[in-house]
């Protein structure tokens, strides 16, 4: 029971954020087919994620994936502020397609000028 309520009320609260503006983290063994807006799957096993992906939120639909791998070059840190808000450092800056450039804290993107 306790289960079921604790299931419930992460769906219902995943949900308030997105129709807010944020991001929310989904931990995936494997990248989804469809990425969902809004949200930022962090891709590993037991507790060890090596990619962080989500749609670019310029809408130009574009899939980023962010290497997490320590050692590799580049390489970002995802952290969740109270178990649901991502934060990624350093900023996401696209060199190809859109050329966004933007931070992700705490579940909303800020964009860079």
């Amino acid at each position: 029971m306790l289960n079921f309520l604790r299931k419930l009320w992460e769906s219902g609260v995943g949900r308030y954020d997105t129709l807010c503006g944020r991001h929310r983290v989904v931990a995936v063994d494997e990248l989804p087919e469809r990425i969902a807006e809004k949200t930022v799957y962090a891709v590993g096993e037991d507790g060890q994620y090596w990619l962080a992906a989500l749609s670019c939120p310029c809408g130009c639909g574009d899939t980023i994936q962010l290497s997490m791998m320590q050692g590799e070059r580049p390489c970002w840190t995802l952290v969740e502020k109270n178990m649901r808000f991502p934060s990624l450092a350093p900023s996401v800056d696209r060199t190809v397609g859109c050329r966004s450039h933007f931070f992700v804290t705490s579940g909303r993107i800020q964009w860079c000028q």
